[in-house]
């Protein structure tokens, strides 16, 4: 048997046993839905192998959704149970809501909202025909989750226990090799292909990875806030390596090309650098390189030279990358070696460390949200016109199959699945319902008749590319069978329970595909708008973010844009192939922005207009995405760095110097950007 599939089995042992346990015992409490319970263990352990940080989380969350849920049960059904249409709506107005909501969170805790969006449809309609029903209805639910919750908390945390730690530090550990790599690359005498380039964009990928597993990681036993200080901190420093090389990289090729004397001493400390970086952390010898790069340009001196202005700007962005690269090594040490008492560079790094700030689309949000509300009012729409009484459980998988999957672009394939995965549950309930269950008594007869079934689920629940039709196929049929104290099938019942979980998908699919579907490269120029949108915020000041978060929320979009970009064409394609130096811009602009509250009123005048210039052009994008820089652009940021080469020798000159020649070489062609600099210099 191979490891992965022994992993399998461990893994579908596990589910099934607490499947059992917690159906057994909300039989044994006379709960009058049990099956609730056992989709509870499915339901918190599907994500990350279900390790125990993963199932407690998904385990609170689920309890309080489910409460939220209960909480509108007993607002919508029994106050306007009265006149269907606005109860309808009602619902329809939770879900498109709370679905919104959820979307907007894009954390582990969303999980809250997306639950109690479709389970007030999916359980309290079943109350609308005798709405005093309804406390009891909603009280059993959460009663039921809670149980099924606890039950599979314990299994998994005293049975084999998988941990949230290894697996983070590994992701992360294995970020920073790869890190490393490109960082040593990048600093050598060839400049890096375009091919190599777009490759990093992993670490976008690797790092919203990392960001999961650090969501489930608080909820791990024995994880503290100083545990969580670190992976934060770690995780802000890693988002900072990818533009600080690229910004070094830039500078180091036009300065080869301006100057090849100046090149030659720069790729001299370059060597003693990399020599550097493949020796263990050494704060003392970083600030020492850091320090040794700043001389090779006099910085004491008015009037520098552009070639000069190029390499400060480097050994700028060099000394930066140097400084951070160390920080990620002690942070990394001091995760690995969580006993060791923080030294002040941790301490000072976890104090002003913050999470993750990621791409929001309030209009996606809000569209996934209406999709969804169509297609409960569409499902209860022909439920009530067709006078079925029983049509509650359309409306509720109606719900299930818009909200579930509304987080991708197009989720039309997975409801596909959805469907195929209901169609093979029904014959496989009936079996059970009509034929195998009625024959049983006992609770050990029933566990051994549902554990094979429950096994077999659980293990292709384990396979990433069964997981989604594994999952509907576990909730139907578990919902079809409804484990009762005395089982006696009724055919009429479980036709039209089959029938509307059937139309309820279908309904789901169809409003989807009319209203909901993006295409991939729709998504792409959606991201790319926002890009420009807050590239034009921050050049005229409407948008107040520091380096950490703009790095953090960018980083994220080239993660989401890495699986669309293969559909994008044409200009679009190729800005976001080149989303990093979007985020270059933004640093460099933000830089620039606070050079200007240091400096004096020329300089600070020549900022400010530079910056509405850039306002503007990034506005013009957003109608012509291949809208090229003009020439007011390239005098304004000329203008800058003639006024900035005149100003006393300061920090601030350098920082501002830095900023203006990298907006300069990001914006412009090299040629051009250098002719001009010359012109204005001389």
């Amino acid at each position: 048997m191979s490891p992965i599939h022994k992993r399998s089995v461990i893994y579908a042992s596990k589910i099934a046993a607490a499947t059992l346990a917690a159906m057994l015992s909300a039989l044994w409490l006379n709960l009058p839905h049990p099956g609730w319970a056992g989709l509870t263990v499915f339901l918190t352990s599907q994500q990350l192998g279900a390790v125990s940080g993963s199932v407690v989380s998904r385990s609170v969350y689920r309890v309080v959704g489910t409460a939220l849920a209960a909480a509108g049960i007993l607002l919508f059904i029994p106050i306007i149970n009265a006149a269907p249409e606005m109860l309808l709506a009602g619902i329809a107005t939770w879900v498109a809501l709370l679905l919104y909501v959820s979307l907007l969170d894009r954390s582990p805790s969303s999980y809250v909202f997306l639950l109690a969006a479709y389970t007030l449809p999916l359980i309290g309609l079943s109350s609308a025909s005798s709405p005093l029903s309804a406390f009891d209805t909603a009280l059993w639910r959460v009663e039921e989750v809670a149980l099924g919750a606890a039950v599979s908390v314990a299994v998994h945390t005293v049975f084999g226990p998988r941990e949230v730690k290894p697996l983070m530090v590994a992701r992360l550990s294995a970020t920073l090799a790869d890190a490393k790599h490109w960082i040593l690359q990048g600093l050598g005498a060839t400049p890096t292909d375009d091919r190599a380039q777009q490759a990093r964009a992993r670490l976008a990928a690797d790092l919203t990875e990392a960001r999961t597993l650090a969501a489930v990681l608080r909820f791990e036993p024995g994880i503290g806030a100083r545990d969580m200080g670190v992976v934060i901190s770690l995780e802000e420093r890693a988002l900072a390596l990818l533009p600080l090389l690229a910004g070094v990289e830039e500078r180091l090729a036009a300065t080869r090309s301006a100057d090849p004397a100046l090149a030659v001493k720069i790729d001299q400390h370059l060597d003693a650098v990399r020599r550097h970086l493949e020796q263990p952390r050494d704060n003392g010898d970083a600030a020492r390189l850091a320090d040794s790069g700043r001389t090779l340009v006099d910085i004491g001196r008015t009037h520098l030279p552009d070639s000069e202005l190029l390499a400060l700007g480097a050994m700028e962005r060099l000394a930066e990358l140097l400084r951070t690269w160390d920080e990620c090594l002690a942070l990394m040490h001091q995760l690995e070696n969580p006993a060791k008492a923080p030294d002040a560079t941790i301490q000072r790094l976890m104090a002003v460390a913050s999470p993750r700030v990621l791409h929001i689309d309030h209009g996606l949000a809000a569209l996934s949200g209406l999709s969804a509300a169509v297609a409960v009012l569409c499902a209860g729409a022909l439920c009530w016109a067709l006078g079925w009484d029983q049509g509650a459980i359309t409306v509720g998988l109606a719900a299930v199959g818009s909200c579930l999957f509304a987080f991708l672009d197009d989720p039309r394939p997975f409801l596909r699945l959805m469907m195929m995965a209901t169609g093979l549950a029904v014959p496989v309930a009936a079996l059970y319902v009509f034929a195998i269950l009625p024959a049983v008594d006992g609770y050990l007869a029933l566990a051994m008749v549902l554990a094979p079934l429950l096994f077999t689920s659980a293990f292709f629940l384990s396979i990433p590319k069964w997981t989604v039709p594994a999952l509907g196929f576990t909730l139907v049929v578990v919902t079809l069978i409804s484990v009762q104290p005395v089982q006696a099938g009724d055919f009429s019942s479980f036709i039209a329970t089959a029938m509307g979980s059937l139309l309820g998908t279908t309904i789901a699919l169809t409003v989807t595909s009319l209203v909901r579907v993006i295409a991939a490269a729709a998504g792409v120029r959606r991201l790319m708008h926002a890009v420009w949108h807050d590239l034009a915020d921050i050049a005229d000041g409407q948008r107040s973010v520091t380096r950490a978060a703009w790095a953090s929320r960018m980083m994220d979009r080239m993660g989401l844009l890495l699986p669309r970009m293969a559909a994008a064409q044409g200009p679009m394609r190729a800005r976001a192939e080149h989303a990093l130096d979007d985020l270059r811009l933004g640093v460099n602009m933000l830089d620039l922005r606070e050079t200007a509250l240091q400096v004096a009123p020329q300089p600070r005048a020549a900022i400010d207009a530079a910056l509405l210039q850039l306002a503007a052009h990034f506005r013009q994008r957003l109608a012509q995405p291949d809208a090229a820089p003009g020439a007011a652009i390239a005098r304004s940021i000329n203008q800058v760095i003639a006024d900035l080469n005149d100003i006393d020798p300061g920090p601030h000159r350098s920082q501002g110097l830095a900023a203006a020649t990298g907006l300069r070489l990001a914006l412009l062609a090299p040629a051009a950007a250098a002719a001009g600099a010359h012109g204005d210099n001389s």
